[in-house]
Parts: C-alpha cells; sequence; structure tokens
C-alpha cells in the first residue's frame, strides 16, 4: 500500500487527532486513514447525488391534516 508523508501539521490538530484515536481504542495511523477514507468517499463538487427514492405506506389511519399543523405561516 502507498505512503503519505504529511508535513507541517499543527500541533493542536495532531493533539485532536490523538485523542480521537485513544477514544476510539485504535492508532493516530488508523484514524487518518479512517479520515481520508471518509474524505475520499464524500461526492466531488458537480458530481450529481444518488436518486432520491420516497416511499408511501398504508397506515390504516385516513386522518386529514391541516397545513397550519406543519407551517404556521399563514399560508404565505
Amino acid at each position: 500500500m502507498p505512503a503519505v508523508h504529511i508535513r507541517d501539521v499543527p500541533d493542536e490538530t495532531l493533539a485532536a487527532i490523538k485523542r480521537r484515536a485513544a477514544r476510539h481504542g485504535v492508532s493516530v495511523q488508523h484514524e487518518i486513514r479512517e479520515a481520508l477514507t471518509r474524505l475520499a468517499n464524500e461526492p466531488t463538487h458537480g458530481s450529481r447525488p444518488s436518486p432520491l427514492q420516497l416511499f408511501t405506506v398504508e397506515t390504516g389511519h385516513s386522518d386529514s391534516f391541516d397545513r397550519t399543523e406543519f407551517y404556521d405561516d399563514d399560508e404565505r
């Protein structure tokens, strides 16, 4: 696996990473690798998000609701 060397990491940043690693019971290397993996898996700018899937369910109730129950804005 390739290695990455990062220079000029602020002392406060390294201390925070060490605290996170200790809380999670893992090494600093593991904590940083997990953070980099999460960052790499985030959508990039301009990429399209996954389509939203909506589902409806039958609840057995047929109660209607009034818009003001959700929005207290006088229908503006």
